[in-house]
């Protein structure tokens, strides 16, 4: 069984013995006909490296008890590798743990902050290398699951672009940051004039009562959600559209009726009599609201729209999903550790993608998908 500790005494961590259970089942191609995962049975196999010994630590979040799965099924394959995990700090301490030297891999189920990747930079020079191992899931709360564009039923709105998206919900800008000579580096190519902004209904082709009427947006304050959209959307700014009204998930918010306002079913609420907002929501929560509508979203103003479906989700259509991901130090130019090289490409294995599979929050790479992970562990 895979040693749950990482005793820390002076930043030192302690890896205990591990005892190797049964090896799991994990269903097969014709067991997943009726859900919409990628096949991963057509993924290529494991290949073990030879005599692989050693120590493995990993310090960060628990993908929802994928990575016990994960590392239970690896050391199957490697009965030498010792490997200790700790989930205490989750995804908040995951970049931690890599740039104080106490891990050598850390999971995460949000995107890493700015702030997450600073310390990192600044003591190898160098930002860590981040690897997708699995797609967030539809709708189950805490899988990482898609954003939902919403509107009111009555809205004749029924698409929105991506694009679009960032100019209805972003905010006036000077610049944004962008990744150059591995590192983040704020640049005025991505700064927004107000006159490039969507303020009012008239400006996404409505007509008719809607055209001049302000676009009365809502979304997340928790971090986690907000770095996502500040991240994929809005180039890391902060200045979201000034009538933005932010809700956490309810088990976030304060006891009381002040708790009780600022809880993410609230605006859902006021969407079914109010057709003039938009808001960034879940469908687990936006499904119970029948004068709710989801919007289909294009990449492009001239693409296709694509609908919210666990389908479009498993495949990557849709454009505004997320990712489970680990996070390794790894020099520009250099290689990973061959424990934690061989741990990565373990999980974007045949086998590692069943198991992700198997464990139900989230969904396994596509095959393409997968193959621009597996490039950059070389």
């Amino acid at each position: 069984m895979v040693a749950w500790m990482l005793a820390v005494n002076g930043l030192q961590p302690a890896l205990a013995d591990l005892s190797v259970n049964p090896a799991p089942s994990y269903p097969e191609a014709d067991e997943q006909a009726s859900s919409p995962l990628p096949d991963v049975n057509s993924l290529a196999p494991y290949h073990p490296p030879a005599e692989l010994k050693g120590s493995l630590r990993i310090l960060g979040s628990e993908l929802k008890g994928a990575v016990e799965l994960l590392t239970a099924r690896f050391i199957q394959f490697h009965p030498e590798v010792k490997v200790a995990t700790s989930h205490i700090p989750s995804s908040e301490g995951g970049i931690a743990g890599l740039y104080l030297g106490v891990s050598d891999l850390a999971p995460m189920g949000d995107d890493a902050k700015i702030t997450d990747l600073m310390p990192f930079y600044n003591t190898f020079g160098y930002l860590p290398t981040e690897i997708s191992v699995a797609t967030g899931g539809y709708e189950k709360r805490g899988s990482l699951f898609a954003w939902a564009i919403v509107v009111n039923a009555g809205n004749p709105l029924e698409s929105i672009s991506v694009d679009e998206i960032k100019r209805v919900f972003g905010g006036q800008r000077t610049g944004g940051w962008e990744i150059v000579d591995d590192n983040y580096r704020f640049t005025a190519k991505y700064a927004r004039k107000s006159a490039e902004l969507i303020r009012y209904w008239g400006q996404l082709g409505l007509e008719g009562d809607y055209r001049d009427r302000d676009i009365e947006t809502f979304g997340y304050a928790s971090p986690g959600f907000a770095t996502s959209i500040q991240r994929h959307l809005l180039h890391w700014s902060r200045n979201w559209n000034p009538n933005f009204r932010e809700f956490v998930e309810s088990k976030q918010v304060a006891p009381g009726p002040e708790g009780h306002a600022v809880a993410s079913e609230r605006p859902l609420e006021d969407l079914e009599s109010n057709p003039y907002a938009m808001g960034i929501a879940a469908i687990m929560h936006a499904k119970n609201y029948p004068n709710v509508k989801v919007l289909a979203v294009s990449w492009t103003d001239r693409s296709e729209a694509v609908a919210l479906t666990p389908e479009n989700v498993a495949s990557r259509r849709y454009p505004l999903i997320r990712d489970a991901y680990f996070y390794a130090n790894k020099p520009p130019g250099g290689s990973l550790p061959p424990i934690a090289h061989a741990f990565l490409e373990f999980c974007l294995s045949r086998e590692g993608q069943q198991i992700i599979a198997k464990a139900g929050y989230y969904y396994p790479l596509p095959r393409a998908y997968l193959e621009t992970q597996l490039e950059k562990l070389d």
